[in-house]
């Protein structure tokens, strides 16, 4: 089976994390499934060659059994960007094979209320719903917000990053502990430049602070960014506190191991979290937008997250103690109940959409 999977390949490694829960939930139905990965928008490397126009569709009804729409908050809009999906609604009268929508959510900007969407993008969002055979909603967050434009066939499955490994708890009391910056936007928005300079750079400097307290109590520590173009400002806020410079893994192996030897994590970016879930680290999520609101609501993690304020410090710091402490294991059992359960129902209903396209493969190749 050749699937054509259009996501967002950007210098963000966790949009690429979502991939590689995509990728990791089909092959478990079809181990011989095989990808060709594509831009679905302009924030990726390709400029000129992105989306769903007529020539991607042509190309998948020659060669593709399956098109993929999936990863990262592709629902959330911004100022002068409608929504996440380049798509040419005549195109989509053109297609001949079938289209999931999978791992796809709303968001907003930092520490703000979701995104109201354009008319466009309402009709575009609900015209691409309805010629999809399945439509996998990340969030519940994300369910309600489908719902009031009128998108109602959208079926809860979770974030598949959540599902790449799907491992019990840890409980290990030894490794480092990760701490994960959030992304440059929070600490030098030109778009809201009041908040950012408050709760945002307040909330970097709580990082720093728990970080250097955690170092001085005779932790180890390793502090990390997701994009290289986090590293800047991470290298200014840590200069001088670590013994080892903060590290932006290249691939998203280097990351996972990074992580699976972490003994906790306390991350500033939704899919190191997510990724840290699927691994069963225990983790401190720093809830800075629609898209973390989503997932904390989804999980039932509000134990595990912090709020950004210009108070934060106190709080980040006191959650730090909490996670590390003995005493979590119950707590976090649960939580990887409830990840699991997802994961149970978002494979029946992968697998219920799957089956058509692999009978019709069988026959095909009789």
């Amino acid at each position: 089976m050749l699937i054509h999977h259009f996501y967002p390949r950007t210098s963000n490694i966790g949009d690429h994390f979502v991939q590689r829960g995509i990728a990791a939930m089909i092959r478990r139905v079809v181990p011989e499934a095989t990808f060709e990965l594509l831009n679905v928008n302009s924030r990726g490397q390709q400029k000129t060659d992105y989306g769903l126009t007529q020539s991607a569709v042509q190309r998948a009804n020659r060669w593709a059994d399956l098109i993929i729409v999936g990863g990262s908050n592709l629902y959330e809009g911004a100022f002068g960007w409608p929504w996440g999906v380049h798509l040419d609604a005549d195109a989509l009268k053109n297609l001949r094979v079938p289209l999931f929508l999978l791992g796809i959510g709303t968001g907003s900007s930092f520490d703000a209320t979701l995104h109201k969407p354009s008319a466009r993008a309402r009709a575009e969002i609900k015209l691409l719903n309805d010629y999809a055979t399945l439509s996998g909603a990340r969030d519940v967050t994300t369910i309600d917000w489908l719902s009031q434009l009128g998108v109602t066939k959208a079926k809860l499955m979770g974030d598949p990053a959540t599902f790449i490994f799907n491992h019990p708890q840890r409980p290990s009391r030894t490794g480092h502990i990760l701490v994960t910056i959030p992304p440059r936007r929070v600490w030098s928005g030109k778009r809201q430049f009041w908040r950012v300079h408050t709760r945002g750079r307040s909330t970097f400097r709580a990082l720093a602070g728990t970080t250097e307290k955690l170092l001085a109590d005779g932790h180890q520590v390793v502090v990390a960014c997701n994009d290289p173009y986090d590293l800047p400002v991470a290298r200014k806020l840590f200069a001088g506190s670590l013994s080892h410079p903060v590290i932006c893994p290249k691939t998203a192996e280097e990351y996972f191991h990074l992580i699976l030897t972490s003994r906790a994590v306390i991350s500033g970016r939704l899919h190191t979290a997510v990724v840290a879930f699927s691994l069963g680290i225990p983790f401190l999520l720093i809830d800075i937008d629609g898209r973390t609101r989503g997932f904390i609501k989804t999980y039932e993690l509000d134990q595990w997250a912090v709020i950004p304020s210009e108070s934060i410090a106190a709080r980040l710091t006191a959650q730090t103690t909490n996670l590390l402490q003995e005493g979590t294991s119950a707590s976090w059992q649960s939580r990887i109940e409830k990840r699991d359960q997802m994961e149970s129902v978002a494979m029946t209903l992968l697998k219920d959409a799957l089956k058509p396209i692999m009978e019709k493969g069988v026959v095909a190749s009789q």
